[in-house]
């Protein structure tokens, strides 16, 4: 279950849009009203005790998987819950159940001020949503959604959620979040990361030094960009290697750590290997402009980390060598001080 909260200024908007006639169904108020324009009056009046609040009200949607379905008895305990939960319990409040779109989901519109004309507090809303969403998971048996924190996914903004809301899609953040998440799928190398969201309109940018050390990642739908740190923790360019993207730099950084510490980078070792089996490394094989397909992605993925754990079984037999040499000449040198 997901919870996405926005504050806002004006209930008439909020109530006119959870409540669209042939859209949604009113589960259930605890305000006399029956019309947008009776219930934005209500909010008003109690609102009037707090003057100076700029955001009285809060705007907040439950919704689970398509798969899945809530009764509207069990909505109406999810949503009592997260009200309870948030610290809402004597306050104005709609709840409603749209329809219109494919995930169920419902509508609690809550005012901040209660009705003894104390404020409830917004401090760290958004974090203190993800308990109450997993209890609700475990106590009607839904899936289980990792919190953000632990996927690393940056929160949606007001404007984004608005936006969905208004409009029943995701924003450029959310789209790029998930194409991302799906095309690194448990890892994978560089190329073939870049290939598959090359696939569904994505560019991927990398912010190289002269010395070919990467330093960060961005990424780019229809023409809107986004830093892998503005995505989320887990979409920052260590993030991603730590998650299991594959790339140059590390695979040389590797060789350089074997031994006598001498550079050798992954280009070096791949052309060696070309030498003597005729095939590259790291590459995909498929021909110029034409697209690879995720299961295309995969197959070259497994040929290409055979070929580099052949590659690297023969540096670490050549620096074993080197060790065995030093050592030799380490203890012929304490031979002749004596």
């Amino acid at each position: 279950m997901i919870a996405k909260l926005i504050k806002g200024k004006g209930f008439r908007g909020a109530v006119e849009y959870d409540l669209q006639p042939g859209k949604s169904v009113l589960l259930e108020t605890n305000m006399a009203g029956s019309t947008p324009q009776a219930f934005a009056a209500e909010f008003g009046a109690i609102r009037t005790m707090r003057p100076r609040l700029s955001k009285a009200v809060c705007h907040t949607s439950l919704s689970i998987h398509p798969d899945e379905r809530l009764t509207d008895d069990q909505w109406r305990e999810a949503a009592h819950a997260w009200m309870k939960g948030m610290g809402f319990v004597n306050n104005q409040y709609i709840i409603s159940r749209h329809t219109d779109a494919p995930h169920p989901h419902i509508h609690i519109l809550v005012n901040r001020v209660t009705l003894d004309g104390q404020v409830v507090s917004d401090a760290h809303d958004y974090k203190r949503q993800e308990p109450i969403m997993r209890d609700l998971e475990r106590h009607f048996g839904l899936r289980m959604v990792p919190p953000s924190r632990e996927v690393g996914r940056a929160a949606p903004t007001k404007g984004e959620i608005e936006h969905s809301l208004r409009t029943g899609e995701a924003s450029a953040r959310m789209r790029l979040q998930k194409a991302v998440d799906t095309a690194l799928g448990k890892g994978c190398p560089m190329d073939i990361f870049r290939d598959r969201l090359a696939l569904v309109g994505v560019e991927v940018h990398l912010n190289t030094a002269s010395t070919g050390f990467v330093s960060g990642i961005s990424f780019a739908l229809n023409g809107v960009a986004f830093k892998g740190s503005k995505l989320g923790k887990g979409y920052t360019w260590n993030a991603l290697q730590q998650r299991g993207l594959c790339h140059e730099q590390d695979r040389g950084r590797a060789g350089q750590e074997h031994g006598n510490g001498a550079w050798i980078g992954w280009r070096e070792m791949g052309r060696e290997h070309q030498d003597a089996t005729g095939a590259g490394i790291g590459r995909g094989r498929h021909a110029p402009g034409q697209a690879c397909s995720f299961e295309q992605a995969g197959a070259l993925s497994s040929q290409e980390h055979g070929r580099s754990n052949f590659a690297y079984a023969d540096v670490d037999k050549r620096y074993q060598g080197h060790g065995r040499e030093r050592e030799n000449v380490r203890i012929r040198g304490q031979e002749i001080s004596r």
